[in-house]
């Protein structure tokens, strides 16, 4: 088994790319976050339950506008990564969008800061605590025992959590991520890469833009990739492989030029 990222800004060409690699090669799994696949999860009906409320918020925090939503779903859909690798077919190759690892580090730059203390109304978090007590307990129990709250299961602890842990604390980097996370670093890494300015002009057409789609955001998430990615190849010449994806077809040439 091997397991591959596929990673990249928004607009970068991986969903496009993760679509076709699913067509072509019947000997790959994909792994998408944080908009979870339901239908990669078979056996684990409160995962399921939970991927599903995730997937929901996400789309939530999109429309309305409220990043700190987004900063829940993002991380919770993390934490879960490594439940929903138990229920993939491990004959197969495995491609990840995203992978807790790397990905966690770099949109922990942008939204951890924004989960202060009273950045999301008590009103909001009670209403989501009363709709989905079973997903919140279920995404609680998977942070380390030092931050669960034992007598109050709310997603008010998941919010504290992320802000004290990435924010306050900065444990981003890639040791910390695998004692929280509980898994490995993948055998490959795709970086599709573009211009800030390139990504936001194929992406600035959709409906409902994410916080952190504008070119300022991009550029600041590009660095921190450029971070994580120079630390990594100092310890793994080839471990990281750049993709030039400022045009189409660079990103169709390595498509074809693709062989698990």
């Amino acid at each position: 088994m091997k397991t591959i990222l596929l990673t990249g800004l928004d607009g970068s060409g991986k969903s496009t790319l993760l679509s076709k690699i699913s067509q072509k090669f019947n000997d790959v799994e994909v792994i998408l976050l944080p908009h979870i696949d339901i239908s990669k999860l078979h056996d684990d009906e409160k995962l399921k339950k939970t991927a599903i409320f995730i997937n929901d918020l996400s789309k939530q925090a999109d429309v309305s506008k409220v990043p700190q939503l987004k900063a829940i779903a993002l991380f919770s859909s993390m934490l879960l990564y490594k439940k929903i690798f138990s229920e993939i077919d491990k004959t197969k190759t495995i491609i990840v969008e995203r992978h807790p690892l790397i990905d966690t580090s770099v949109y922990a730059k942008f939204y951890a800061e924004k989960l202060f203390p009273g950045s999301i109304s008590d009103e909001v978090l009670n209403e989501i605590d009363i709709k989905f007590p079973e997903e919140i307990k279920y995404i609680i129990e998977l942070l380390p025992k030092g931050y669960q709250s034992e007598n109050n299961v709310s997603s008010k602890t998941i919010v504290e959590f992320i802000y004290k842990y990435f924010h306050t604390e900065k444990k981003d980097g890639i040791a910390n991520l695998q004692d929280l996370f509980g898994v490995n670093l993948p055998d490959k890494i795709y970086f599709l890469r573009a211009k800030p300015e390139i990504l936001f002009e194929r992406i600035k057409t959709r409906k409902v833009l994410e916080a952190h789609e504008n070119v300022e955001v991009f550029r600041k998430l590009d660095a921190v990739y450029s971070d994580i990615f120079i630390e990594l190849k100092t310890k793994q010449a080839n471990l990281v492989e750049e993709i030039d994806a400022n045009e189409i077809s660079n990103l169709n040439t390595f498509f074809d030029n693709l062989n698990f």
